[in-house]
């Protein structure tokens, strides 16, 4: 008890309460700058309204920039032919957001080159698909389509960019690459019921047949050689499927299979 007392008596003493009060003080004075400071150095209360960047240009935004203190950076580029080169696009934080000075400013571009994109192997697939496929790649598709004979109605055959035919890809890897955004001509199959009787290939080297072959809108099949051929184009016919002798009809964009030798064959010393 006795013990208490004096904490009582000491607490309620006029120097306890005045070191109590300087202590107060000191520690209200202490809070008070360092909330100032802290206010000062965060920029409490101030910040910046964002522009709306999109659809200005890169240089026009970084002038903008430099008028409020906020930095510039390119997070990304995107192509749409229909716009500007360097037009900004997209931006974060988007406009009308409150930012405080030196907030960095991410803005998606419009690229000033289109980027190669791979064609698909479209070849051997319906025109429709083949189109929404190429469109779904960022190409465009020629409305004027170029049909050619061929048994295999409605399907792509060619695929061409400025008017020169494209390799047909052997896998992904090897995809023929044009800018994005091209125009590219598609070649479809169509079917024809214009026939005629085979007529002979044989006797003609494979480079003839195939002018022949054009001539009457037919297509050349397999060339199988025999061992002593080392060029196929110039290589003699000296068999055909379907065989002329036997009379058979044939419809326009089908294909004939031709067997080849290097030298003339004996019975085609009176043709030509």
């Amino acid at each position: 008890m006795k013990f208490l007392k004096e904490i009582f008596y000491y607490i309620t003493s006029r120097v306890f309460l005045l070191n109590f009060i300087v202590a107060l003080g000191l520690l209200a004075l202490v809070l008070f700058f360092v909330f100032r400071f802290l206010n000062g150095y965060t920029r409490h209360g101030e910040s910046i309204t964002l522009p709306d960047l999109r659809g200005t240009t890169l240089q026009d935004a970084e002038v903008q920039m430099d008028d409020t203190n906020l930095q510039l950076y390119i997070l990304d580029s995107l192509y749409f032919p229909e716009k500007k080169p360097f037009v900004i696009l997209e931006q974060d934080p988007p406009a009308n957001s409150k930012v405080k000075e030196n907030r960095k400013i991410y803005v998606t571009v419009n690229a000033s080159v289109p980027p190669p994109v791979a064609v698909p192997d479209i070849w051997g697939k319906d025109r429709d698909f083949a189109k929404r496929l190429l469109r779904a790649r960022g190409l465009t598709v020629n409305k004027n389509i170029e049909y050619m004979p061929d048994p295999a109605s409605n399907t792509v055959l060619q695929v061409k960019y400025k008017g020169e035919a494209l390799q047909r890809p052997e896998s992904k890897e090897n995809q023929p690459k044009v800018p994005k955004g091209s125009e590219l001509t598609l070649v479809v199959a169509r079917s024809s019921n214009t026939s005629m009787t085979v007529p002979k290939f044989t006797c003609r080297t494979v480079d003839e047949a195939r002018f022949q072959l054009e001539t009457y809108n037919l297509q050349l099949g397999t060339i199988i050689p025999d061992e002593s051929v080392t060029d196929e184009a110039s290589a003699y016919i000296y068999r055909q499927v379907p065989d002329y002798r036997l009379g058979d009809i044939i419809r326009m964009g089908e294909t004939v299979d031709v067997w080849v030798t290097k030298t003339k064959p004996g019975e085609c010393v009176d043709e030509w």
